[in-house]
């Protein structure tokens, strides 16, 4: 790998801007670091249905889980439908589905019958009925709180109290189209059925009872209030007034419901009681463990306040069936997920639910001494990571400036113009100028911030993986080339050096990449970094081309037309059998390998990886990734032995093997929401792994190396 002057000039200024990029990253340690409380938060609703299935009572299992760890128990508002369920005397009809039953008059006062029928209630609205006066009052009381006078109107005829919801068409929830047919099966018409109305689960109040079970428990109380869009303009002022009247810290806030309280265009009141509080905005991860459940008006609330804000993980219901999961004897996949969740992905927030007995299953797992075990060894393993369970607060805010972006940009430019020079291998001097493009380049981050951001992220992913590439395949090629009798031992140690200099290239990438994508919004996966699997791939191209100009290209001249022109005469070859079947066999597990990247696809690890994961997760650290330490790291030990051994076909087939790490090292750190720490500790435990592997397999690829040359002479 020869350099001139200038090229050592230009690594020197990248090495230069790079401290700008360590200098970020260091500080951005500095700001996990004080990010190290998770939060357990009961599901109260959940936790009731799970206490009434078992032999104890609520307030038993909520003093219980106190025990365990658990901090506080969210309970949502009442809405009209809870009530219901709940046993209070009540009833609550759409009048659209009302007017279907037969006898329906029957059921009400004549007074409401003629509103009815003269439209003055008309079918979107909701008819509300009881004979309790303190359930009337409590809903009424809930109401004028909450709602203006023009959405509710009350009545009262010989002891029955009626409420009217004012509803519309918006309001109005279906069930699936239905499809009608004839005896021959064919369409007649299409309708879709009435199945609940908004206005029977908008928010009235909370249960005071409810309240001082929790809080007997000595467990903080977390109001999750409801949005309705209609009439949002004192929901904001009916949740403060509970969190005081309730004697109530506000620390949190967890929406129900698909809207943040006032939206729309009310959002001030709530973001003004978010700021003066210090309350934490908490963002629930989606199901795909990838960004977050879309609620409106949320993204704006935690911008708006700073970013006081932090990332929970709720139980969906296929993670609290996986007890008894590959092959454990209790709920240990159930903690491997809340264990994932907490250390690699920057939750602080485990909207907790109880677990199933088993997978298809909704019969609640009741065994106190498994949540007991399951609670305590989570502790046990977020520990050797610094991390308690407690009361969680929001990450401090982080951005730098773009000064500090403009001086990074500049690095990852002249990394791409030095990439572009050695792939292509053209050494004519007026190419140099090429380096004058990292100025205007140092520009665009005052310009265009968000699309800097990205964009040299991608850069910098592409590039330092191509400069890894472009130098062990160098140093690979000097052994190729050489006269020299290398030992076994040689060879492991040129191999050990190679891979370790090539891993060290790539970390260089992702230091800019992190560095380049330094800010809160990025922690907490509010933005994420989209170029991840096209950055995986482009390095295969840039490998491709390497090998045929540098491995390939037995014409002495550096142009462009005796790369042509190898071409050519690769396409011209005639193409052996095997050869199709390593083809093969590589696309399927090129489309593997990228279809894993990420939680969108069909393809996921089969139990005997998880299982090897889940072992990997209790005695390291970090879980190396399998594709480093299996296969992409050995694989630079077999080259360098094929390489010894003059094989230009599997020398270049290792290689590519090879080229997998070194994308795979700097998307490693591309999932901007994990802690750098542990991708640094991931990356070295499965470099070290690497060798150890690479060395075992020179051993083995010498002695099936002799073996081949024996059978070769017997068969003479």
């Amino acid at each position: 790998m020869k350099l001139n002057k200038i090229d050592k000039t230009v690594l020197l200024i990248i090495c230069l801007t790079l401290l700008v990029g360590l200098f970020t990253i260091y500080q951005r340690v500095e700001v996990e670091k004080q990010y190290k409380t998770a939060e357990i938060v009961l599901d109260y609703n959940e936790m009731e249905k799970f206490a009434d299935s078992s032999e104890k009572d609520l307030s038993w299992w909520l003093k219980e889980f106190k025990k365990y760890g658990s901090q506080s128990v969210a309970i949502q508002e009442e809405t009209i439908k809870l009530l219901i369920q709940d046993g209070k005397p009540l009833r609550a009809e759409i009048v659209s589905k009302l007017i279907e039953n037969y006898n329906w008059v029957e059921f009400y006062k004549p007074e409401i019958v003629e509103m009815i029928m003269n439209k003055e209630i008309d079918q979107y609205d909701v008819v509300v009925s009881t004979k309790d006066k303190e359930t009337y009052d409590y809903l009424v009381s809930g109401l004028n709180e909450r709602y203006t006078d023009e959405f509710f109107n009350t009545y009262s005829f010989d002891g029955v109290f009626y409420i009217v919801l004012d509803g519309t068409a918006d309001d109005l929830y279906y069930s699936p189209t239905l499809r009608i047919v004839n005896n021959e099966g064919l369409g007649v018409y299409e309708a879709k059925e009435i199945s609940d109305s908004r206005l029977l689960n908008i928010g009235i109040g909370y249960d005071e009872e409810k309240i001082n079970l929790i809080k007997d428990a000595n467990l903080d109380v977390i109001l999750r209030p409801i949005n309705f869009p209609s009439h949002n303009e004192k929901l904001a002022d009916a949740y403060k007034n509970a969190n005081e009247r309730y004697n109530l810290e506000p620390r949190l806030y967890i929406l129900h419901g698909k809207e943040v309280l006032g939206f729309p265009d009310n959002e001030q009141n709530l973001l003004d009681y978010v700021m003066e509080n210090d309350i934490s905005v908490v963002m629930i991860e989606s199901s795909e463990q990838r960004e977050h459940i879309k609620q409106e008006g949320l993204k704006d609330l935690v911008e708006d306040s700073g970013y006081q804000a932090l990332r929970a993980f709720t139980m969906w219901d296929y993670i609290r069936a996986r007890n008894k999961y590959y092959n454990y004897e209790g709920a240990e996949e159930i903690e491997n997920t809340l264990f994932r969740a907490i250390t690699e992905r920057n939750i602080r927030v485990i909207y907790f639910k109880p677990f199933y007995e088993e997978e298809k299953s909704t019969k609640f797992m009741t065994e106190a001494a498994e949540y007991e075990r399951t609670f305590n060894s989570l502790q046990e393993r977020l520990s050797e990571h610094n991390i308690t369970l407690g009361k969680a607060q929001a990450m401090h805010e982080f951005h730098i400036g773009a000064k500090r972006l403009a001086v990074m940009a500049a690095g990852i430019t002249l990394s791409c113009v030095f990439l572009f020079l050695k792939m292509f291998n053209i050494k004519h001097k007026f190419f140099n100028y090429l380096y004058l493009a990292a100025v205007p380049a140092s520009a665009v981050p005052f310009v265009m911030r968000n699309i800097a951001e990205k964009g040299f992220s991608f850069a910098a992913a592409v590039s330092f993986s191509g400069i890894a590439i472009y130098f062990f395949m160098m140093h690979i090629k000097k052994i190729f080339i050489s006269k020299k009798q290398y030992t076994n031992v040689q060879l492991m140690i040129y191999s050990t050096l190679i891979l370790t200099a090539s891993v060290a290239i790539s970390l260089a990438g992702a230091v800019f990449v992190d560095a380049m994508l330094a800010d809160v919004k990025y922690f907490l996966e509010m933005d994420i970094f989209r170029g991840v699997k096209f950055a995986q791939i482009l390095p295969f191209g840039v490998f491709l081309m390497m090998f045929l100009i540098y491995f390939m290209n037995n014409e002495q001249e550096d142009s462009v037309k005796s790369v042509v022109n190898t071409t050519i005469k690769i396409l011209n070859k005639e193409i052996k059998i095997y050869y199709g079947i390593i083809a093969g066999i590589l696309a399927v597990a090129g489309y593997i390998y990228i279809s894993r990247t990420g939680h969108e696809t069909n393809i996921q690890p089969s139990n005997i990886e998880m299982i090897s994961r889940n072992f990997m997760e209790y005695v390291l650290l970090a879980r190396p990734r399998t594709k480093e330490f299996l296969i992409a790291f050995p694989s630079i030990f077999a080259a360098v032995y094929a390489a010894s051994k003059k094989s230009m076909f599997y020398t270049g087939l290792f290689m590519l093997a090879s080229a997998i790490g070194t994308s795979s090292v700097i998307n490693t750190f591309s999932h901007l929401r994990t802690p750098i720490y542990l991708s640094f500790a991931r990356t070295l435990i499965a470099l070290g792994f690497g060798i150890i592997i690479g060395c075992i397999l020179v051993v083995v690829l010498d002695w099936l190396n002799k073996l081949f040359v024996k059978l070769q002479e017997r068969l003479k």
